[in-house]
C-alpha cells in the first residue's frame, strides 16, 4: 500500500491533537500514472513535497475523530490522481 497513515494516541487522556491524522506517499509509487503524471502529481501537491525524500506529506485535524480526517485526507489524494491523470491540451 503506497499510502501510510500515522495516528497519536495519549493513553486514554484527552488531548486537542489527539484526532490528527498525517499521511505520507512517494509519487512515484502511486499505481498507473506515467512520468509525466508523476511529475504533475508532484507540481499540484506544492510545499508539501518533498524533493530530497520524493514523498508527499499531508495531515488533518480538522474533523472531530480520526476516521473522518483519514477519510478526508483519501479524497485529497483521490482527488490529486484524477487531476494529475488529466491532459489539457490548449
Amino acid at each position: 500500500m503506497p499510502l501510510r497513515f500515522r495516528y497519536t494516541t495519549y493513553m486514554g487522556e484527552q488531548h486537542p491533537a489527539e484526532k490528527k491524522v498525517v499521511l505520507e506517499f512517494s509519487p512515484a509509487d502511486m499505481p498507473r500514472l506515467t512520468k509525466v503524471q508523476t511529475e504533475k502529481l508532484r507540481k499540484l501537491a506544492g510545499v508539501r513535497y518533498n524533493p530530497e525524500t520524493d514523498v508527499i506529506k499531508m495531515s488533518c485535524e480538522m474533523f472531530e475523530t480520526q476516521a473522518q480526517n483519514k477519510r478526508y485526507l483519501g479524497d485529497v489524494v483521490q482527488s490529486l490522481l484524477k487531476e494529475a491523470r488529466v491532459s489539457r491540451f490548449l
